[in-house]
């Protein structure tokens, strides 16, 4: 339409090409400022901006798909806790192409990266969220990519573990409050509004806003970061375990 190409576009809209890519695919839905800019280049009338409204209310939203990239983009806080994989914000390129080539996703890997890293960009934002991220402590043994994405991964987590506004935990293997932990989750939260939490699973993701489905996830995190280790004692474990995965 109107001849822009891919490349043009993106630049019309100080965006990745490999963004505008997601798009044409189907794996990304823009944001709503991104569709007014789009309506307003294609003289659509607010067509573009009704259409995502719509599919935002029946689609499945993945954690590259949908409103969560969305949400994450406006938290003032992120508590999340993982068990296999360490959360996407705080993954390295290699490590996260290891965890999505592993997932075995219909999309290609490379697209899937991009998004990935392309959401880390709210950790460079002037006022970021404040992450807290609770870490089973078997992820840190996991071989994802190879002795050399795991130590390069974990060494990651130590330099993000300086920042001011990142809190690294882990949560020893033998704490009994493991037995709460049925898969992971992050919860958002936003200046004066209310929570909303994003649960993964095997299949897909799912953007959580009930209520009392929140107090339940609220719970179950102060419950296992009520057992896991201080940040310092976090951090120095991760270093250990750096070490023994250096090739």
């Amino acid at each position: 339409m109107k001849g822009i190409s891919r490349l043009a576009l993106a630049k019309h809209l100080y965006i990745s090409e490999s963004l505008v890519k997601l798009w044409e695919t189907g794996h990304r839905i823009p944001t709503p400022d991104h569709l007014t800019r789009l309506d307003d280049l294609y003289g659509m009338n607010g067509i573009l901006v009704r259409i995502r409204e719509d599919l935002v209310k029946t689609s499945v939203p993945l954690e590259w798909f949908g409103r969560w990239p969305e949400i994450e983009a406006r938290a003032t806080a992120l508590w999340s806790i993982h068990a296999h994989v360490f959360p996407g914000l705080l993954q390295t390129e290699a490590y996260a192409r290891a965890v999505l080539q592993a997932g075995n996703h219909l999309a290609e890997t490379e697209d899937l990266v991009n998004a990935r890293l392309e959401r880390q960009r709210v950790l460079a934002k002037e006022d970021p969220p404040m992450i807290v991220a609770l870490l089973i402590e078997s992820a840190l043994h996991y071989g994802i990519g190879g002795p050399e994405v795991m130590q390069e991964q974990l060494m990651h987590l130590v330099k993000l573990g300086e920042r001011d506004d990142v809190i690294i935990q882990v949560v020893p293997n033998k704490a009994r409050a493991c037995a709460r932990f049925t898969g992971p989750f992050v919860i958002a939260n936003f200046e004066g509004g209310d929570d909303v939490a994003y649960v993964d699973n095997a299949i897909a993701g799912e953007v959580v806003e009930d209520a009392e489905d929140l107090i339940r996830l609220r719970r179950i995190f102060d419950t296992l970061r009520a057992s896991a280790l201080s940040k310092d004692e976090s951090i120095e474990l991760i270093q250990k375990v750096a070490r023994e995965w250096m090739p």
